[in-house]
């Protein structure tokens, strides 16, 4: 399943800094079952995981996205606004709010298993419209985070491909993760055509290692780039640690070694924390150093979210991320890095 954009190159616009960062997609309920066969429903949906960790961290930020009219819907929006997430963009479906069931092993790892209530085309989150889209916070937007799931289904494609046009030429960023989620696709072979253009169109792209593997056939990140080279690359790898291309540096940053008891919303914390750096650098760092740190913060928010169950609840404040970082590398940190 072999994906490329080698022609394809935008020009770097430049960063509204002073505007929301909005997040765009998926929120949904996680039934995570433990090892005993207990199960408890939390709050997530990648999009929805990476608003609540920049809100918590001082951000300003809006979610879109569709939800039920049912109780599940109900309880996300209200888990969204008690964490300051803007909730301006949501839209309410007649379709049911999309619960997934997540099983979980002795070490943390996860498996997403099936959907409760409905096939994967039967949820709110396929219904998101276009022209109910916020326009104007679009269009001041300092970056939309968004990522592929939504492009499965024709009426969240269309708003998804709108809200990238408006936020990028008004000279926003697009962040897009992967997540490649192959249970989410009514036709899996429908996905790779529907990828390449999206990738093409990024500023940022984040992958995990074994989501390109599965897409590229490898998690090299110098690949990677050379498939979409008008993107800078984040790439995570579990407890293998992560790496970055980004603004002509690159680093390499090993995983912190934590007791997980459940990986859920990781990767999204971590795309969270360099978000939240690249934002406080306007957009660029000015070396390997910098890189590097910024990708160790990310690293220890990733880390801190797997020390509890699900993933919004798990994700770190401030106070956690600083006094974990001071514990584990011996320095001062600041909001701003070391």
């Amino acid at each position: 399943m072999a994906l490329s954009c080698r022609s394809c190159c935008l020009g770097a616009p430049v960063l509204n800094k002073d505007g929301l960062v909005i997040c765009l997609g998926e929120v949904l309920i996680d039934q995570v079952v433990d090892t005993l066969g207990r199960r408890q429903n939390y709050a997530g949906g990648a999009p929805a995981n990476v608003a609540v960790a920049l809100a918590r961290l001082g951000l300003p930020v809006g979610f879109v996205g569709g939800v039920g009219r049912d109780a599940e819907g109900q309880y996300l929006i209200q888990t969204l606004q008690q964490q300051a997430v803007d909730c301006g963009g949501l839209q309410h479906c007649d379709a049911p709010t999309r619960i997934v069931e997540v099983t979980c092993t002795a070490a943390g790892d996860r498996t997403f298993g099936g959907f409760i209530g409905g096939a994967t085309t039967d949820f709110a989150d396929t219904q998101l419209a276009a022209p109910q889209l916020p326009f104007t916070s679009l269009s001041t937007a300092a970056c939309l985070v968004t990522g592929t799931l939504g492009l499965a289904y024709p009426t969240t494609r269309a708003a998804m491909r709108q809200a990238a046009t408006t936020v990028q030429a008004a000279g926003g960023k697009l962040v897009i993760d992967v997540n490649w989620r192959p249970t989410f696709w009514p036709d899996v072979t429908t996905a790779m055509d529907l990828l390449r253009p999206w990738l093409c169109q990024a500023d940022v792209i984040k992958v995990s290692a074994d989501e390109a593997i599965a897409l590229w056939q490898t998690a090299d990140i110098d690949c990677l780039k050379a498939q979409f080279p008008q993107a800078d690359w984040l790439v995570t790898d579990g407890d293998r640690g992560c790496q970055a291309v980004l603004g002509g540096y690159r680093a390499v940053v090993p995983a912190f070694a934590v007791p997980a008891v459940e990986t859920t919303g990781a990767g999204d914390a971590f795309l969270a924390g360099m978000l939240y750096q690249l934002l406080q650098h306007d957009w660029q760092f000015e070396s390997v150093a910098q890189l590097t740190d910024a990708l160790i913060w990310a690293n220890a928010m990733g880390a801190l979210t797997t020390l509890k169950s699900g993933a919004i609840a798990a994700l770190p404040t401030p106070v956690e991320i600083l006094s974990f970082l001071h514990t584990h590398t011996g320095k001062v940190w600041t909001m701003g890095g070391v």
